[in-house]
């Protein structure tokens, strides 16, 4: 199922279908909705925070579709939130590192006072992305994404 570039109304269908291929040990849907449907789009890249926001329950309210996704305000929920439930998965995400990599990437891109706010989690983030990045096959956008966030949160030590 190639990504289509940016959003569309199938946007969180096709997100779940390149997860779900990965995690059946087909990484290439993945990177390629990656690359695709998340790079360089404002809507799809507040989509996917909004996503992660639902089920890492940053997100204050329940939705009734996924129309809120395409809210680029980017409001209602807590990015801190977010950030520990990404931190906190991103040693099982075998298979999808990559997209973890992204998310985390985004998340601070979009809220650049994280790195302050992380208290502990700081650590945690800067030690699982510095082993990441010495071990883990990362795609190279994934790898660039993922170094700076461990830049980011190495410097604000």
């Amino acid at each position: 199922m190639p990504a289509r570039r940016g959003w569309s109304p199938h946007w969180a269908e096709a997100r779940s279908t390149a997860a779900a291929l990965a995690r059946l040990g087909d990484p290439q849907p993945l990177l390629d909705f990656i690359d695709r449907a998340l790079a360089d789009d404002d809507v799809a890249g507040a989509a996917n925070l909004y996503y992660w926001a639902l089920w890492l329950g940053a997100l204050a309210l329940p939705q009734p579709d996924d129309a809120f996704m395409r809210d680029r305000d980017l409001s209602g929920w807590d990015p801190v939130t977010l950030l520990r439930g990404l931190v906190g998965g991103l040693h099982l995400a075998a298979g999808f590192i990559d997209l973890y990599a992204h998310s985390l990437w985004a998340l601070l891109t979009a809220f650049p006072w994280l790195a302050q706010a992380a208290g502990p989690l700081a650590d945690v983030l800067r030690e699982q992305a510095g082993q990441l990045l010495d071990g883990a096959a990362l795609s190279g956008g994934s790898r660039r994404e993922l170094a700076h966030v461990h830049y980011v949160f190495d410097l604000d030590r």
